[in-house]
């Protein structure tokens, strides 16, 4: 039910004049008629009630204050942090801390495949949690709901009248109570924080969940700007390796062209290999081949995660006239500059071998 500011005065025992202070400053959230009185929604009152109990409108005072306190601090904190690392264990941390929670997850959302990726999961002390595999919205209906409605969600385990899949993930881990709020910055919605409380279902206050939305939407803020440090940073890293192997290739150009038959390829994959940082590369011509290794090559073992991540780029002579091609692995995913100059050394190679 919405309150007049008399209606609200009355209420909170403080006179008009206190309550129109109180909604311009923020203290007390209200909305506007289409006569422009202000309405306060009367469950902010009972709110703000509890937070003074019995005491004067000072006490209201300080309590809204304490609450612009949180937020700029975890502003300032959030906004301070471009490594994407330190900015999710942050976040994990003043969620948990807010909330009085056991664990927090941060979570990635791809609405073209409908899928959930989690970025990261933490306990309250900051310690980094093993991650987790995606899943899939049309496992979970509820988590489909908070992300598209834009709404804040709680699960205990045991409301008999909660979504059963968000439950059933709740027993299997031990937990009693998840709190699930969209992480949305400019109108979209780029993820998901979760808050798990393992001891005991939890009833949070509207003012709980109101810090929890506006720490939410500082967090999406916070990773869109650390993903944009971030990529600008991994361009101009691109870039640099970029030069520095265009100044090795324009240095082999001799040895290449003073090549022939087989020596050629074989001058020809080694360049490639030192200019690239490649693990490998096999340059095959008119039948024949030749290889070469990359300085200090990766040698993968089971399980190892570079092995998990190399590449093998293909390039041709494209003009047609020779079949040069250039079979090259990489140690990570090639950048487009990569491909590109890889089709510039062939198209380069079958030029000098033609010759």
């Amino acid at each position: 039910m919405l309150l007049s500011v008399q209606q609200a005065a009355r209420r909170l025992g403080v006179s008009p004049v206190t309550i129109r202070r109180w909604t311009a400053t923020g203290f007390l959230p209200c909305t506007r008629t289409a006569g422009g009185h202000r309405r306060i929604d009367d469950n902010d009152i009972d709110d703000l009630a509890r937070a003074i109990g019995n005491s004067n409108h000072l006490a209201a005072q300080l309590a809204r204050e304490r609450e612009l306190d949180v937020l700029v601090d975890t502003s300032i904190a959030l906004a301070s942090r471009l490594d994407t690392t330190e900015l999710l264990a942050e976040i994990a941390r003043r969620m948990t801390s807010l909330l009085d929670c056991h664990f927090c997850a941060i979570s990635e959302y791809d609405v073209k495949a409908d899928i959930v990726y989690v970025l990261a999961d933490y306990d309250h002390s900051g310690q980094r949690l093993p991650d987790t595999g995606p899943y899939k919205l049309s496992d979970y209906p509820l988590t489909r709901r908070v992300l598209e409605e834009r709404i804040t969600s709680v699960v205990n385990v045991d409301d008999p009248h909660v979504d059963q899949a968000e439950a059933a993930v709740l027993r299997r881990d031990g937990d009693k109570s998840l709190l699930m709020a969209p992480l949305v910055y400019h109108d979209r919605v780029m993820g998901l924080v979760e808050v798990v409380d393992q001891n005991r279902s939890r009833h949070y206050s509207r003012q709980e969940l109101r810090l929890c939305r506006a720490i939410a939407g500082q967090a999406a803020a916070a990773l869109h700007n650390a993903k944009l440090f971030s990529d600008q940073a991994r361009s101009d890293q691109d870039i640099t390796k970029l030069r520095v192997a265009l100044q090795k290739l324009t240095a082999s150009v001799p040895a290449v062209a003073a090549a022939a038959g087989p020596a050629a390829l074989g001058e020809l994959a080694r360049t490639v290999c030192g200019a690239l940082g490649a693990v490998s590369c096999v340059a095959s011509c008119a039948g024949e081949s030749a290889g070469a290794f990359g300085e200090g090559a990766a040698r993968f073992e089971p399980g190892d995660e570079r092995g998990a991540r190399a590449a093998l780029v293909v390039a041709r002579d494209p003009s047609q006239a020779t079949d040069l091609t250039l079979a090259v692995t990489l140690a990570e995913p090639p950048t487009q500059g990569q491909i590109e100059l890889l089709d510039l050394v062939a198209a380069a190679g079958g030029a000098l071998l033609r010759q």
